[in-house]
């Protein structure tokens, strides 16, 4: 199971030694806002904010937004920055899922392309 988001960006921000203030100035939010996200108090940052703070804690981002995702029940995913290609596929992937028309094989096709393209 994946670890809850508060404590990837708990562990990030450490990891580059960075403070509750600092992660919030940089945010624009207060202090108290990251920590209430931090503790599961408040719902994990939006994706783009995610990013944000990634660069800021020179850290992955992925793990992040996974975990994020994991909590909302939900990904988020910004059609108008998408190429048309891309927008086409992850329209058709979660529109298949979500009626179950992708196969177990099909999705395994699929996760064999992306642990290849991480290479």
């Amino acid at each position: 199971m994946l670890e809850r988001f508060g404590d990837v960006l708990r562990r990030a921000r450490h990891d580059d030694d960075k403070t509750l203030g600092d992660v919030a100035g940089m945010l624009g939010v207060s202090a108290v806002y990251v920590s209430d996200v931090e503790r599961g108090n408040r719902r994990p940052f939006t994706n783009e904010r995610i990013l944000q703070v990634a660069e800021f804690v020179n850290t992955d981002p992925a793990p992040l937004i996974a975990a994020a995702a994991v909590e909302r029940g939900a990904i988020e995913y910004d059609f108008t920055k998408a190429e048309p290609l891309e927008a086409f596929v992850v329209r058709d992937l979660v529109s298949g899922l979500a009626r179950g028309g992708i196969s177990n094989d099909q999705l395994k096709k699929i996760k064999e392309i992306l642990e290849d393209s991480k290479k």
